[in-house]
């Protein structure tokens, strides 16, 4: 009785699993979130600047020559969920020029992203009792996750 007991549960537990894997609700592990965004942005062999906290993840991916960089952006919903899940990506002349600013809809952090064609040495978060100071290697890409409401913030 025991036996048939836990075959059922375990029966039970499979077809649960199997209905969040397929329903794609599972998601992706912090750690094969690089290796998932490779896989899709097919960029085996690039150059990556990341950053990832426990909601969303930044990806910034360039060959050698940093010329047409692709990105991605993840977020790890609330709730019952198991990793992190894709929610944009692609090529962006901003990201290319500039400093582009992502943010999710329901989700408190904001991913920035840069090529850092204008050389960003350091990013100063004002919060208004302090300033914090972030340097960047000016010569480098780089991907930051932020609170959305750290600061006023601003590239040098």
């Amino acid at each position: 009785m025991v036996r048939k007991s836990f075959a059922a549960a375990a029966l039970v537990f499979l077809a649960f699993a199997g209905f969040l894997y397929f329903n794609n609700d599972v998601g992706t592990p912090r750690s094969g979130i690089e290796r998932d965004a490779r896989a899709s942005q097919k960029t085996a062999d690039w150059l990556v600047e990341m950053d990832i906290s426990d909601t969303m993840a930044a990806l910034i991916f360039y060959p050698e020559d940093e010329s047409d960089p692709v990105f991605s952006v993840y977020v790890n919903r609330p709730g019952l969920s198991f990793g992190y899940f894709f929610r944009g990506g692609g090529h962006s002349s901003l990201i290319e020029r500039s400093v582009a600013e992502y943010t999710v809809e329901g989700f408190d952090e904001r991913a920035f992203l840069s090529m850092n064609a204008p050389k960003a040495a350091r990013l100063e978060i004002d919060d208004g009792n302090g300033v914090q100071v972030i340097e960047i290697d000016s010569g480098k890409p780089f991907a930051m996750v932020l609170p959305r409401n750290a600061g006023r913030l601003t590239f040098y």
